[in-house]
Order: C-alpha cells, then sequence, then structure tokens
C-alpha cells in the first residue's frame, strides 16, 4: 500500500529538530510540499533549497502566529492538506514545587497555546476543501506523569482533549484530528545539557547511560530499548495519509509497550 503524499502540503511545526525534523525528512522524501516552522533555522540548512520546501521562522508563543504561517503555506503552495502541531519544549524540574506561576505559563503558552494558535489558523482553509488533517504531538506523560514533568505533563493531557474537542466538530466537514502520544523517545531533549537524561542521572546517582539502563528496568519498557524520532515519524506520515481516513479523535501510542491500552 503506498501513502500517497505527493504534493500535500504539510506543515511541521519545531521542524529543527528531534521528531519534527526527522518527520520533515520523511515527508519530504515522500513527495510532499512542506514548510518547516522553527526558530532556529540553522538545522534545517541542510535540506537545501527545494521546490516544494520552505521555512518559517515564527514565534508561535505570539498573538497571530499561526495565522502567519498559514498565510506563508498559501502563498507558497495555494493549499493546506496536513497541520503537525509538534513544537513544544520540556522542561524538567525538581517536582511541582519547584514549578513556578511563570514556569507553568511559559509551558502551557507553548505547548499547548501554540497548538491552539497553528489549529484555528488552518482550520478555515481545511473546511474550504472538505479535506485536511490535524495531527498534534502529545506525550505518554499526558497519561502516566513523571515527577519531574509537571507542567509538561498536564500540557499534554490538555492536548489530548482539545484533539477530540477538534475532531467532534471537525471530523463532520472533512477534517480529521488525531494525537500521537509518543514516550521513552531519546532526541536532543533527552541528551541536551541539563536535559531529562542529566535529570535522571541525578535522580539515580549514576552516569548517562547508567540513567538509561535504569530508566529502562524501572519502566519495564517492553520493546527494550528508547525509541527514535523515526519510529514517531512512521506514525505521523501514516495518520497524514487516506490510508487513516476513518481515525479521527483518536490518540495512537507510541511507547515500544509501556503503558497497556487496556
Amino acid at each position: 500500500m503506498e501513502l500517497n503524499l505527493k504534493n500535500k502540503v504539510v506543515i511541521v511545526t519545531g521542524a529543527s529538530s528531534g521528531i519534527g525534523l526527522e518527520t520533515t525528512k520523511m515527508f519530504l522524501a515522500e513527495g510532499a510540499r512542506v514548510v518547516g516552522v522553527s526558530r532556529d533555522m540553522s538545522a534545517l540548512a541542510d535540506l537545501g533549497a527545494l521546490d516544494h520546501w520552505v521555512t518559517c521562522d515564527v514565534d508561535l508563543r505570539q498573538k497571530g502566529a499561526g495565522d502567519a504561517v498559514a498565510r506563508a503555506t498559501l502563498e507558497a503552495f495555494g493549499r493546506i492538506d496536513v497541520l503537525f502541531n509538534n513544537a513544544a519544549i520540556c522542561p524538567t524540574r525538581g517536582g511541582f514545587l519547584d514549578v513556578s506561576d511563570d514556569d507553568w505559563a511559559e509551558t502551557m503558552n507553548i505547548n499547548l497555546g501554540g497548538y491552539i494558535r497553528m489549529a484555528r489558523a488552518v482550520l478555515p482553509t481545511m473546511i474550504a476543501q472538505k479535506k485536511g488533517v490535524l495531527i498534534h504531538c502529545g506525550s505518554e506523560a499526558g497519561r502516566m506523569p513523571h515527577p519531574l514533568l509537571p507542567d509538561y505533563s498536564t500540557s499534554k493531557a490538555a492536548i489530548t482533549l482539545l484533539s477530540k474537542a477538534l475532531a467532534r466538530e471537525f471530523t463532520p466537514k472533512g477534517v480529521r484530528s488525531n494525537v500521537i502520544a509518543p514516550a521513552h523517545i531519546r532526541t536532543e531533549l533527552w541528551d541536551r545539557p541539563g536535559g531529562f537524561l542529566h535529570a535522571l542521572a541525578d535522580y539515580y546517582g549514576t552516569t548517562i547511560e547508567g540513567a538509561v539502563d535504569a530508566f529502562l528496568v524501572e519502566s519495564k519498557l517492553p520493546a527494550g530499548r528508547l525509541g527514535t524520532p523515526r519510529d514517531v515519524a512512521m506514525a505521523v506520515l501514516y495518520l497524514a495519509s487516506d490510508l487513516a481516513e476513518f481515525i479521527s479523535g483518536d490518540v495512537i501510542s507510541i511507547d515500544g509497550g509501556v503503558i497497556p491500552t487496556t
């Protein structure tokens, strides 16, 4: 079976690293026309000057940011078929009492507010087309929160309800909305200085790789390994395709089997 994504117009937010970058590359490989949204354009320079690829340097924390992305997409390609809401932050904390009001506001503004702004901006075009796909990057932390990620976990739980509300309202108008819920995906957010693995190393009192081993044992991950951005991107491409045309309002777990679905 073919995904048939050639010439589909896809917006990817958070396109410059991790899951977003891998998903962007895979959409391009399938022949899709992609708008990569990021505040860091340097990582996207390696993708080159393709006639089916443009970048959009926008801060999704700002009002009107989603509208700016939608306008740029329509100017470049004339339609919007898929939105992959992916831009997010994942700050590691010392626990709930370590999170200030400003911390909560920033996390919710980026992780939830940015998704709302983007969905609101692209929906009128998708409704007019009578077809479109919204895919939102949630997290299994939204169902099984980690004590070091209280605000992140809360924002990801909210994304699931946002998507279900969008699916209920807009599926009858031809627009599907789904969430992917990755867990234990090793990206730059894990490995960067001060990232999740460094926090886990402090938590377990061990080295970075020792923290990975301890985490795999504690989480009892059936797959026996951490996931990769490609594992997630494959699910995004499937949901973007017509193969998934009867899937809306759902949450697709990409977690190596760690959280039972029943």
